[in-house]
């Protein structure tokens, strides 16, 4: 699809506004047209730039953002090896991360202390009180650190 139109189909006062042939083409409204596809786009998904600006970087954001993922960044600017690689080393990365809590709550648990599962930092996970569904209710703070950049409270996660 090169673009999408529409035509008005009520017109003054209510009445049927439909046309015919010629008429109908040059009352019809462009609201979208594709731009031509930026260039290397058959090593990006063939992206249009919208669609690639949607995962921009953004400077000042917090390190644990998915935007600042190495192994997409890489696969973002079509360097595929290095970015299997990268996922690779990531997703070792967050295995081991699962056994040493796993192992922290098996301690805990054979010593009969308490043990804190994972948490997110920014959200607590809560019943929505108009769904009734478990959902993530923001509990504040990430505007805070972002405002002062401190972002000692994020685990290294990349």
């Amino acid at each position: 699809m090169d673009c999408f139109k529409v035509q008005p189909v009520v017109g003054e006062n209510g009445g049927d506004a439909r046309q015919r042939g010629h008429e109908a083409e040059e009352s019809r409204v462009l609201l979208w047209k594709r731009n031509p596809l930026p260039k290397n786009a058959e090593n990006m998904y063939y992206f249009s730039e919208l669609a690639l600006t949607l995962n921009a970087w953004e400077s000042g954001t917090a390190p644990t953002d998915s935007r600042l993922r190495p192994d997409q960044r890489l696969m973002e600017n079509g360097r595929w090896d290095e970015a299997n690689a990268e996922k690779q080393r990531l997703e070792e990365k967050q295995r081991l991360s699962r056994k040493k809590r796993e192992a922290e709550a098996m301690k805990a648990t054979e010593d009969g202390t308490p043990y804190d599962p994972y948490k997110a930092l920014w959200f607590e996970r809560k019943k929505d009180p108009v769904t009734k569904e478990l959902t993530h209710i923001y509990r504040g703070g990430y505007w805070e650190c972002k405002e002062k950049q401190d972002w000692t409270s994020c685990p290294d996660i990349f």
